[in-house]
C-alpha cells in the first residue's frame, strides 16, 4: 500500500467516509486488503434489517397546532362541523386535504385524537439514516444501549420511553416534530450528542422512525398523550434592566421557586434569611444524584444530578432564552418542574437572567467560583 493509499484510508477512518467497492471485494461487498473495509457505522451489520415494511400511525399534535398550520398552508387544512360521526352524533375537527394527518374516534377509549399516517418508504428512509447516524450510541433497537453507549457519560436516550429531557416542551407533553429536529440540530452541551448537519428530510424521516419505536400504548401510541410545542417565550420584560433583573432572578431563585432545594444556593444565609422572611439556613447542601425509572439504559435506571451553574455544563444552552424555554418548559421524568404557568414570564427571565450570571461569571472560571463559593460559607 503507497502512502497515498494510507492517507486515504486514515482519513475515511477518521471521517466516517466510505470508500466505493473495491474490484476484488468477495461477494458480500467486503474490501480486499488493497483498502480497508467500510466503516461499522457507515455500514450496519449484516443481521441488522433495514427495511420497515409497515406503515403506522402515530399521535399528532392537537386542535392549536391544526389552527396554526391552517394559517401557513392555506388550502391544505379547513376546520369542518360534522368531520366525525359516534353514535350518529357528529365532531367538528380539522381536515387534512393531504390525507397525512386523520382526526379518529377510537369506541373501545372512547376518545377522539388527531393521528399522522407514515408509510413503510418513509419508516425504512429514517431507519436506514437512524442505523448509520444515531444507532451507535442509542442503539440498533432504540433502547439506548448501542455499541458506543458503554463508554458514554451521560448514557444515550432510549427511544423505547416517551420522556425526552431538553426539547423545550411542557414537560407533561411529548415533543413536537418541530422540538425534535431542533434538538437534533442542536445536539447537548458536555454530552456526546453532537448538533447534526443533516438535511430537513433525512431529520424529518430520522424523526419518524424515532417515534415509532414507541411500544402499544406509550408515547406517539398513546391516544391520551399530548403533544406539545416548544414553550413561548415573548419578548424579554428586563431588556436593559440588568441589575434589576439579577436582584429578582436571586429572590425568585432563593425564595418563590426555591431552586436551591434541588441545585446549590448562591447566597449568603443572611442573605437567604432576608430574602425568605427569616428562614434560617446555615448552608447549602450540593446537589445529590436521583435515580429515576423515566430514563434508564438496557433496563437500569439513570441517576440525574441536578447542575451546578457554576461548575457543569448545560446540556441546552446558555443564553437567556435558551435558559428561559428550558425553565419554563420544565424537564420531562426530573425533579424539575414546568414553571411556565406556575410563576409569571417575567420571573422565570428574572431567572434565566441570574444563571446566566453565575454561568458567565463562574463556570470555567475555577479562580473566581473558588472565592464566589467559599465567601458564601463564610459570609453572614
Amino acid at each position: 500500500m503507497n502512502t497515498l493509499t494510507l492517507v486515504l484510508a486514515g482519513a475515511a477512518l477518521s471521517t466516517g467516509l466510505a470508500f466505493p467497492s473495491d474490484p476484488a471485494s468477495d461477494e458480500d461487498g467486503h474490501g480486499s486488503a488493497a483498502l480497508p473495509p467500510t466503516p461499522t457505522h457507515v455500514r450496519a451489520p449484516h443481521d441488522v434489517v433495514l427495511e420497515v415494511t409497515e406503515d403506522t400511525w402515530l399521535k399528532a399534535p392537537g386542535e392549536d397546532w391544526f389552527e396554526a398550520q391552517a394559517e401557513a398552508q392555506p388550502g391544505r387544512f379547513e376546520y369542518v362541523e360534522e368531520l366525525v360521526e359516534i353514535d350518529g352524533d357528529y365532531e367538528a375537527g380539522w381536515r387534512d386535504n393531504e390525507g397525512e394527518f386523520e382526526y379518529r374516534y377510537d369506541p373501545e377509549e372512547d376518545e377522539l385524537a388527531y393521528w399522522q399516517f407514515v408509510s413503510a418508504e418513509q419508516l425504512t428512509r429514517g431507519r436506514r439514516d437512524y442505523v448509520q447516524f444515531c444507532a451507535s450510541c442509542h442503539g440498533f433497537d432504540g433502547a439506548g444501549y448501542g455499541r458506543s453507549a458503554q463508554h458514554l457519560r451521560p448514557p444515550p436516550r432510549n427511544f423505547t420511553k416517551p420522556a425526552f429531557k431538553f426539547s423545550k416542551v411542557a414537560s407533561s407533553q411529548l415533543p413536537s416534530d418541530e422540538a425534535l429536529v431542533r434538538l437534533v440540530k442542536r445536539g447537548l452541551d458536555g454530552t456526546p450528542m453532537l448538533p447534526w448537519a443533516l438535511s430537513d428530510e433525512q431529520l424529518g424521516d430520522i424523526v419518524q422512525y424515532v417515534k415509532s419505536l414507541s411500544p402499544p400504548g406509550r408515547g406517539w401510541r398513546d391516544i391520551y398523550a399530548e403533544v406539545g410545542q416548544i414553550v413561548e417565550s415573548g419578548d424579554d420584560p428586563w431588556a436593559g434592566r440588568k441589575a434589576e433583573a439579577l436582584e429578582r432572578g436571586e429572590e425568585v431563585y432563593h425564595g418563590t421557586a426555591r431552586c436551591h432545594s434541588c441545585h446549590p444556593g448562591y447566597v449568603t444565609p443572611a442573605r437567604f434569611t432576608e430574602i425568605t422572611g427569616g428562614e434560617v439556613r446555615e448552608d447549602f447542601t450540593y446537589p445529590l444524584a436521583k435515580a429515576t425509572d423515566k430514563y434508564d439504559v438496557d433496563g437500569h435506571p439513570v441517576l440525574l444530578l441536578p447542575p451546578d451553574f457554576t461548575w457543569h455544563d448545560i446540556r441546552s444552552g446558555t443564553t437567556p432564552l435558551d435558559l428561559f424555554e428550558t425553565i419554563a418548559s420544565g424537564i420531562g421524568g426530573t425533579a424539575m418542574p414546568q414553571w411556565k404557568g406556575s410563576l409569571p414570564d417575567e420571573d422565570i427571565w428574572a431567572m434565566a437572567h441570574y444563571v446566566h450570571d453565575l454561568i458567565e461569571n463562574y463556570k470555567d472560571k475555577p479562580v473566581e467560583r473558588s472565592r464566589f463559593m467559599s465567601g458564601l460559607r463564610r459570609g453572614n
